[in-house]
């Protein structure tokens, strides 16, 4: 057996080295600091997809959350309440839980305090195995995985697939009315028996984001847009009347569905995943930090959720919780049209 005396405190030095060597990155709305994911947690990590068999294989033990949320007239909430559903699934809004901003922008993260009480109205503990879905059609089931993520539950997945294929599946399922929670029923007296919640990790904001664009390259980042070819270039109006149309200067645009199977709309093969970003100028592998960002911060979590497909660090990886709306609302951010 190895017996060198200086074999501990060289140990112990690299160890202090090491955890000194990542830095963090959290956002609290109105300032910027450091925090981000566990590197050894996340290097361990294979896939945060999990099939229909092996979700159906987890009923009973794992508690389904759905996150469907909507752009266009459909509701999540009403659809949820209604039925069908996956059986004892709750419904997690992530407009409703979201802290409210000074410029309106939508379903930005929750603050530590609320994530807990909802944790603790969905009984949900630090080691609870949560998975969360969508219904058909809806694509901000990565944004509601990512909220999780972001505040501090680890243990989290995402069902790959639709309410409308576990229900193809014979997975367990629900029907009639059930009421689901709003923010305004929760109890915020600072007790809460969830003790994980954190400040966002892996979330920036305007402030972060001008310092890249004002760096140019030298900042040591790599912004990607996950509209659409038309919104990025500026070519197609903006949902939102009255938004600037365009870019950040020096961003990259991945269009979030092009990452996805035309078919099934779930993700291409790992391969063509890696192609698609390098073809936009995104090397999936860069020590880089980079920064997604799409309309308001829902579709740039599918850049993110593949880019650790693609096998990157999560802990490299930011979202920016404002996006296109906060970006393009403030007069003073350039925009690159064309």
């Amino acid at each position: 057996m190895f017996r060198d005396p200086n074999f501990h405190t060289v140990l112990f030095l690299l160890t202090v080295a090491l955890s000194k060597a990542f830095t963090h990155r959290s956002i609290n709305h109105t300032t910027t600091r450091t925090r981000t994911l566990s590197t050894t947690t996340s290097l361990m990590m294979k896939s945060n997809l999990l099939s229909i068999p092996e979700c159906i294989e987890r009923h009973g033990d794992s508690v389904f959350v759905d996150g469907s949320w909507h752009l266009s007239s459909r509701d999540g909430r009403k659809e949820y309440e209604t039925g069908p559903r996956i059986k004892g699934a709750h419904f997690f809004d992530i407009d409703d839980v979201g802290t409210k901003h000074e410029k309106n922008l939508p379903h930005m993260m929750p603050s530590k305090e609320v994530f807990a009480n909802v944790m603790d109205k969905f009984d949900i503990t630090p080691d609870t195995d949560v998975i969360v879905y969508g219904s058909e059609g809806c694509f901000s089931i990565p944004r509601a995985f990512y909220t999780l993520r972001a505040m501090g539950h680890a243990k989290v997945h995402l069902l790959d697939g639709s309410l409308a294929d576990w229900i193809d599946a014979n997975g367990p399922t629900e029907a009639g009315p059930r009421e689901s929670f709003k923010a305004e029923d929760l109890t915020t007296d600072g007790i809460t028996k969830y003790k994980s919640s954190v400040d966002a990790i892996n979330i920036v904001d305007i402030n972060h984001v001008s310092n890249i664009v004002n760096s140019a390259e030298k900042s040591g980042s790599v912004i990607i847009d996950a509209r659409s070819a038309g919104r990025f270039f500026g070519n197609e109006p903006e949902p939102r009347p009255g938004l600037r149309g365009g870019h950040m200067p020096g961003s990259k645009n991945v269009p979030f569905n092009i990452l996805l199977d035309d078919e099934n709309k779930k993700f291409r093969p790992k391969e063509e995943m890696v192609l698609i970003f390098k073809k936009a100028g995104v090397d999936v592998d860069t020590e880089k930090e980079i920064v997604c960002t799409c309309g308001s911060g829902v579709t740039a979590c599918w850049l993110s959720l593949a880019l650790e497909e693609c096998g990157r660090d999560p802990s490299k990886t930011f979202i920016y919780d404002g996006s296109w709306i906060d970006w393009a609302s403030d007069e003073n951010t350039p925009v690159v049209l064309g």
